[in-house]
């Protein structure tokens, strides 16, 4: 058994060359010092028997030296039973290295052999199955069967290293990992012709040109490209059934720098990068998705503020602006009817003053008369007390007249009986007229209510009088009216700019709905998202199924979260434009209410500016007036107003109670004594009377004569009265003539009064309707504050929509894209990783021993595994027979080189 292997071996070594030559074509490198291109070639070669178990190995060492000049040679070797193929010598060996000096003229070559030692980067393991039960190799041969062969083939190169990556965030991070020497390799097998049926889900198959199956697969034994470990085989249908050798080669191979597997480590790099873009433009857009639900918040914050600003402007508008502006309408009102009252009362007391002048012109001409009259009956009296001497003296003339004149007596008497009847009314109407005139303190009399009028006209005219005050009332609520304008005006303003906000607000969530409902579209932001997502798919390489299918899930589901999350926010936001549409039109109305309080306020406060100057002539007047009625209250009577009146110039009432008492007086002595003096029917001359004395004239002339006595001193008393009726007539005339001329000023003050009431009546109108309007006008702002209101509620209950559609956009979507990114730029990123750290030992370990300083090397390992056709007894035989000769040969050789 030994002898056959090593004749084995020994023909292995020189079929061992070509593929040796294939390694020293790589990119040779200059030997320090020297001109010459070195190259440097491992293969090592395992025998394993049929299971995979190693019997040998070997390393075959190849120095291949090309160029002009002398190398000075260090080459690594093992040691351990190494000899030259190229000759009987030997290699001089230091330090686990061949070293020599070589001089080159073109091409030199140096080829060694020598025992492996080192445990072999890849392990086999065979495994055979008959019929569905495992067998041992030899089970297999001569039977008859469905034949089952499996390989598996493990790099068990790999050792913990730290890898480090891109998070996918732009953070670098590490993780551990078994890290192995890149192997690529293949499996090549023949299967005879008694193999049929052959099927294999890994390998390529092709005849052998003998009737037999030639099967190759291939294996590539390093992550994330491959795997460490690979497993595969066929089944076939077997008669007389053997195990066919095969042949295993593989090498380490840089990932970066092969040309086959570049692209395929370019993929993963490019996917790192795409994950970490990925994750990079999630981020933002979720970065930007927490904006919109921070300023979704920051905007339902503002809607509640401003809807407590409207609950606010609401509140002072119907709680306190309209109903204080219905009471200033009211009070408007009552003023207005005040107004109208004090316009109706001033023009009935101009009626009445006018009247009352009137009246006083005519008492005036009456007393003027009367007082002509009295003088004119004191002027008779005298001319006839003056001639009752001549009446005596004439007797005897009137004797005949006697009859006549006791008729006339008897009518005399009835007329004057008459008198006090007659005069009665006099009385009656002087009694009236002093009752009217009354006096202070006395209600419903022309001295107490020209008194009241005066003290009022006067408190009025007075420094800080009601009048002052009332136009100093009327500035200040002009001026309040003014402010009050003016603070509508610029509430009408700052609704008009919030008017303009919401609109704003309206048009940006719009905007931002236009937004949503065009990602929504087909061919929209979604569908490129998912385009994009997609796209990742084709750094996935051709039939990574795997790949492609989590990118298409992950495309999927982002999709589908960011159409729901999308639609949602599409939905609150389509309600909060509703939202701030109402608002706007809320705004719309209390703008155009409060233009129409603006106006009202700008009528109120013309019409108080047409009070003010009113009441300021008012004033002027009525101090006129003032003075006007203190004339007529002192020719009413000059006992009213002590210290301004003339107590030495009667007023109407004392010369009315001069008059009733001349009147009085007259009458009474008129009557009694012309009655007494007259007489009666049966009166004698004993009786003493005018008809006594007619009758005792009748009966003489000495009677006739003692009543004319007592008629003359009847006309001296008649006279006497006559005189006191004409100095109360003077009185009475000296008084009216007052009380006209105070009248007439009471007139002329009362008029404008009447005047000044009417400007104050119609200012107290405009006040009123502009009260009204401001009424009306805060009602429609009180109305449109509280649609103001519902609207901005509408608006603040459908803003956390939008913050929450973004936050459920973000935790559902992007953040999950985020994640996804992340995983996939990690997970690629440590793929990668691993690719570079493989490359890494490829280059630093990829040779068994390594090569010269400065030379290019590269290590092949080359595995055969024992075939059994049941002829091993037959194989010893022939070994044994092989050794006799090439031992018999080696002498020949040998004697040969002594004779020579």
């Amino acid at each position: 058994m030994i002898k056959k292997k090593s004749v084995t071996l020994a023909g292995a070594a020189f079929f061992a060359v070509p593929a040796a030559a294939i390694l020293a074509a790589g990119p040779a490198m200059a030997a320090s010092g020297s001109g010459v291109l070195v190259s440097n070639t491992e293969t090592i070669q395992a025998y394993l028997n049929a299971s995979g178990k190693v019997d040998v190995a070997r390393v075959y060492e190849q120095v291949a030296m090309e160029g002009r000049g002398t190398v000075n040679l260090a080459n690594p070797v093992e040691t351990k039973g190494l000899r030259n193929l190229d000759g009987f010598g030997g290699f001089e060996v230091k330090g686990g290295q061949m070293v020599g000096s070589y001089t080159v003229d073109g091409e030199k070559r140096l080829r060694s052999v020598s025992d492996y030692t080192k445990r072999l980067p890849l392990e086999v393991d065979v495994k055979y199955f008959m019929d569905g039960k495992q067998v041992q190799p030899g089970d297999v041969v001569g039977k008859n069967g469905n034949l089952k062969v499996q390989y598996t083939v493990r790099n068990v190169t790999g050792k913990p290293q730290e890898v480090s990556f891109n998070d996918g965030t732009g953070k670098t991070t590490t993780a551990t990992a078994d890290v192995v020497i890149p192997m690529v390799g293949s499996l090549t097998t023949v299967l005879p012709s008694n193999f049929t049926d052959v099927r294999s889900d890994e390998a390529n198959m092709a005849g052998d040109g003998h009737g037999g199956t030639k099967m190759s697969f291939t294996m590539t034994l390093f992550g994330p490209i491959g795997k460490p470990e690979a497993t595969f085989g066929y089944e076939a249908r077997v008669s007389d059934g053997v195990v066919p050798k095969a042949s295993i080669s593989a090498l380490p191979v840089s990932p970066l720098d092969s040309p086959s597997f570049k692209g395929g480590a370019e993929s993963y790099k490019g996917g790192a990068e795409t994950g970490a873009t990925l994750t990079a433009g999630a981020t933002e857009i979720d970065s930007n998705l927490l904006k919109l639900r921070d300023g979704a918040g920051d905007l339902l914050a503002g809607l509640i503020k401003l809807r407590d600003g409207a609950n606010q402007l609401h509140d002072g508008l119907a709680g306190q602006a309209a109903p204080g502006a219905a009471k200033l309408a009211a009070g408007a009102g009552d003023l207005k009817n005040g107004t109208g009252q004090l316009r109706d009362g001033a023009a009935k007391a101009k009626d009445g003053s006018s009247q009352v002048a009137g009246g006083a012109t005519q008492v005036a001409g009456g007393a003027a008369q009367l007082d002509d009259g009295a003088g004119q009956l004191l002027d008779g009296l005298t001319t006839a007390g003056q001639k009752a001497p001549q009446l005596l003296d004439g007797l005897a003339q009137v004797a005949d007249g006697l009859d006549l004149l006791d008729a006339g007596l008897v009518k005399l008497h009835g007329g004057i009986g008459e008198l006090p009847t007659k005069a009665q009314p006099l009385h009656d109407g002087i009694a009236q007229l002093r009752a009217g005139i009354g006096d202070k303190g006395q209600a419903n009399t022309l001295i107490d209510g020209v008194d009241q009028i005066r003290a009022g006209l006067a408190a009025a005219t007075a420094d800080k009088g009601s009048l002052d005050q009332l136009k100093a009332g009327v500035d200040a609520s002009k001026a309040g009216v003014d402010a009050s304008k003016a603070g509508v005006d610029k509430s009408k303003i700052g609704v008009d700019q919030s008017k303009g906000g919401v609109d704003q607000s309206k048009g940006g969530v719009d905007q931002v709905l236009q937004g949503l409902q065009a990602a929504l579209a087909p061919g929209g932001d979604i569908d490129q998202a998912k385009a994009a997502i997609n796209s990742i798919s084709a750094t996935c390489g051709v039939g990574n199924v795997v790949c492609q299918g989590t990118v298409a899930a992950v495309a999927s589901g982002v999709e589908a979260k960011l159409r729901n999350s999308t639609g949602q926010a599409s939905d609150g936001l389509t309600q909060v434009s509703g939202g701030l549409g109402a608002v706007s039109g809320g705004l719309s109305q209390v703008s155009g209410g409060l233009s129409q309080v603006s106006g009202g306020l700008g009528q109120v406060s013309d019409g108080l500016g047409l009070v003010s100057p009113g009441l300021a002539q008012l004033k002027s007047k009525l101090g006129d007036a003032v003075v006007g009625l203190v004339k007529v209250e002192c020719g009413l009577s000059n006992q009213t107003l002590t210290g301004l009146c003339d107590p030495k110039r009667p007023g109407l009432l004392e010369g009315l109670g001069a008059l009733d008492g001349g009147v009085t007086l007259l009458v009474n002595g008129v009557v009694d004594q012309v009655q007494s003096g007259v007489g009666g029917d049966t009166d004698t001359k004993e009786d003493g009377t005018l008809r006594g004395g007619v009758h005792s004239l009748q009966g003489g002339v000495d009677q006739i004569g003692a009543g004319g006595v007592t008629l003359l001193d009847g006309l001296y008393q008649l006279g006497g009265g006559a005189a006191m009726l004409k100095d109360g007539t003077s009185q009475l005339a000296g008084g009216s003539a007052q009380l006209a001329d105070g009248a007439k000023q009471l007139d002329s003050g009362l008029g404008d009064l009447s005047s000044g009431a009417g400007q104050l009546d119609d200012g107290a109108g405009q006040l009123k309707d502009g009260a009204n309007k401001l009424s009306t006008g805060l009602g429609d702002a009180a109305n449109g504050s509280t649609q103001l209101a519902d609207g901005l509620d509408q608006a603040a209950s459908g803003a956390p929509k939008i913050k929450d559609g973004a936050q459920q956009l973000s935790d559902q979507g992007t953040k999950k894209l985020i994640e996804a990114g992340k995983s996939t730029a990690a997970d690629y990123g440590q793929k990668y990783a691993l690719i570079e750290a493989g490359a890494k030992r490829a280059k630093a370990e990829g040779m068994a021993y390594g090569a010269p300083a400065g030379a290019a090397g590269q290590t092949a390992y080359s595995f055969e595994l024992a075939g059994d056709d049941g002829e091993g007894g037959r194989n010893v035989g022939r070994g044994l027979g092989a050794a006799v000769v090439f031992a018999l040969a080696a002498g020949a050789a040998m004697l040969r080189r002594r004779v020579v």
